[in-house]
């Protein structure tokens, strides 16, 4: 019994050493966390191969000459690649970190990677740590771990004077006496600005200007009247070339160079304004102090995560189911409400109003394995949204689409299917969860009225069945073809001449077709074309009569299906009951008659089908081609929903001769350098 329990105990030793992870450092409100697993990476390929390849000698020259050192192994860094590398980042209404954990196995090896005489670290214990350059971010490491961290202020967290005056911090504002004259006059521009038509460059964000007055110095000429100069209102902006500006009977002109407006604005008689010198020293200082604030909370952020005094993303529930063992990479978002919130606040009240309300956490992860890489993507819905979500997505292909597919010659194709009259029910509900919030609450009964008075105007039982709800859209090939096109042309007294020419272009054979069950008013359309001669009809097939279009439109409809199309010859094939279809592939027909949504691209059937001349010549093509033929099939499809997750995933077959996905993918990028 007592060698058992010594077992066990070993055991789960074992497996706690093997569960100590980096992912206990990172903070439980965390707003994205993106994992590397390096375990899952390396057992695709060894060490020893990543330094041969392409990708791994480029990384250790480059890093050798950079740091004048002599690197031969990415071992050589001092990381311990068999442990996971995190990113993760913290927003809050003051700050955002960015932060990064990184295992380590040899912190002799990793020092002699970051050390320098400009770097120089200090040490406390076994904890090193070193501040870059202007203080702007921290890294922090010992035997185990580093962690680097940056951080940046809200602009507008100081733009409250009530939060400014907590961390003594000054709001700054400059004006000049222009501006307080007339509000027009601080906005408008003034008609003796003028600036010759050089390009413009990106301009940069201005201090806020602020109505108060500005008492300025007066310009004194020798032996004439005193002048006060006016200055236009202040803009942190660039300005083009060889600006000119005139005050009263003064024209100055900047020199030849890029001057922001700040500088440009110099009294015309040469008197540098004191008060604004005083004002950009005063600002100065200000954004001083909001640096050393942010490196006193970098400092104190980085030395909780070392100390791990707080609750772990591993207690967050969302976060771990998410995670997968066999995935190499993921990515997690908290919630695509928050990130609107943080892509977003220049909308203000606005960029909190719920937006994204119903839509939660966010999540993605790679796979890579001897048969493909594939993206599995993930996104939590609210339980009513689920539920609507649901219903639109109860209805599969039509399967008599499937016999127009030919998996031998299709470039690719695309399906969806959902259920209409589901659709347009849920539809008022879903626009009502999504903007009501955004409106606000005193737009209630509006948004009511809104989505009772579309359901009246909609029958939903009748649009659904015109458009049942699902399509399909396949590219059968490339054609060339001499395509005629108008121009103008000028004789020597400059008289214009219109004149018609072709040329080649190389255009899609596509097939589209949806389903559709009452085709009163389709036929009903199709007669008002051919009344208005928009519509052509020859043998039961249509065209529509467009001169300028570069591709001739024929349609049907045949067996409760839409059919839209540039090639006559297989329309008439459909019309005549000998489409040439019916060649599709096992997987390509589950990947078409399972899921609401699919996409595929064949690349070595588009091999040799784009001409030289439109891919930058023959050497151009050459490579073009050579890296279809080396690629396999690219698929997309939808997965059924699962409690309140919608998901989706991208994958990419590896073709014969590769040993995995990792290995194939470093062959492209080596093939694609060359």
């Amino acid at each position: 019994m007592k060698k058992i329990l010594i077992t066990i105990s070993l055991f789960l030793s074992f497996n706690l050493a093997k569960a100590q992870d980096l992912v206990k450092k990172i903070p439980s409100n965390a707003f994205t966390v993106a994992t590397i697993k390096g375990d899952n990476i390396f057992k695709l390929m060894f060490v020893k191969d990543f330094n041969e390849s392409f990708l791994g000698k480029k990384l250790l020259t480059e890093t050798s000459k950079s740091l004048d050192k002599n690197f031969t192994s990415i071992e050589d860094f001092g990381i311990n690649l068999e442990k996971n590398m995190y990113y993760f980042n913290q927003l809050s209404d003051s700050i955002t970190y960015n932060c990064f954990l990184i295992p380590i196995k040899d912190a002799t090896k990793f020092e002699s990677l970051i050390n320098n005489k400009e770097n120089k670290f200090k040490k406390e214990g076994d904890v090193r740590t070193m501040i870059l350059p202007d203080s702007t971010s921290v890294i922090k490491w010992n035997n185990n771990m580093m962690y680097f961290v940056t951080g940046s202020i809200s602009s507008s967290f100081f733009a409250d004077s009530v939060k400014s005056a907590r961390y003594g911090i000054k709001d700054i504002r400059f004006q000049s006496d222009d501006a307080i004259a007339a509000d027009s006059a601080a906005v408008a521009v003034d008609s003796t600005y003028a600036t010759t038509d050089e390009p413009m460059v990106e301009a940069v964000d201005a201090p806020v200007i602020e109505k108060v007055k500005v008492r300025k110095k007066s310009a004194v000429k020798k032996n004439a009247k005193k002048t006060t100069s006016k200055k236009k209102k202040v803009l942190k902006k660039k300005i083009p070339l060889k600006p000119q500006y005139q005050h009263d009977d003064a024209v100055a002109t900047v020199d030849d160079a890029y001057v922001d407006t700040a500088s440009a604005m110099t009294p015309v008689h040469g008197v540098v304004d004191e008060q604004y010198d005083a004002y950009q020293q005063e600002r100065a200082e200000q954004d001083a102090k909001k640096k050393r604030l942010a490196f006193t909370w970098m400092t104190t952020q980085a030395d909780q995560i070392f100390n791990g005094t707080y609750e772990s993303i591993e207690n967050n529930k969302s976060y771990t189911a998410s995670l997968d063992n066999k995935a190499i990479a993921e990515l997690w978002v908290s919630s695509l409400q928050d990130v609107y919130n943080a892509i977003s606040p220049e909308f203000g009240a606005y960029g909190k109003a719920g937006l994204m309300k119903g839509y939660g956490s966010l999540n993605a992860k790679l796979f890579m394995d001897d048969k493909s890489f594939r993206i599995s993507t993930g996104l939590e819905l609210a339980q009513e949204q689920a539920d609507a979500y649901k219903k639109i997505m109860n209805r599969k292909l039509n399967k008599n689409f499937l016999k127009y597919v030919n998996s031998e010659k299709a470039l690719g194709f695309m399906s969806y299917s959902i259920d209409t009259k589901a659709y347009l029910e849920e539809f008022p509900k879903l626009m009502k969860q999504t903007y009501g919030s955004f409106l606000g609450a005193k737009m209630d009964e509006e948004i009511d009225l809104g989505a009772e008075l579309l359901s009246l105007l909609l029958d939903e039982e009748a649009v659904s069945k015109v458009i049942k709800g699902d399509a399909l859209f396949v590219i059968n090939g490339l054609n060339t073809k001499d395509v005629t096109y108008t121009t103008y042309e000028y004789d020597d007294d400059y008289k214009q001449k219109e004149v018609t020419k072709t040329k080649k272009e190389t255009l899609p054979d596509f097939l589209f077709m949806f389903s559709s069950e009452d085709h009163r008013l389709i036929n009903k359309l199709i007669k008002y074309g051919v009344n208005k001669n928009y519509v052509s009809v020859e043998n039961n097939i249509y065209k529509i009569q467009e001169k300028k279009s570069p591709i001739d439109i024929y349609f049907i409809i045949k067996d409760g299906i839409v059919f839209f199309g540039n090639s006559l010859t297989e329309m008439q094939g459909i019309s005549n009951n000998q489409y040439n279809g019916n060649k599709l592939s096992k997987l390509h027909k589950q990947l078409l008659s399972k899921n609401n949504f699919s996409f595929l691209f064949n690349a070595k059937n588009l091999v040799d089908k784009v001409p030289d001349s439109e891919i930058g010549g023959e050497e151009t093509a050459k490579k073009f081609n050579s890296t279809l033929e080396k690629m396999g099939n690219v698929y997309m499809k939808s997965n059924p929903i699962k409690g309140r997750l919608v998901s989706a995933d991208i994958s990419a077959e590896i073709p014969n001769g590769h040993e995995n996905a990792l290995k194939y993918l470093f062959s492209l990028i080596e093939n694609a350098a060359k």
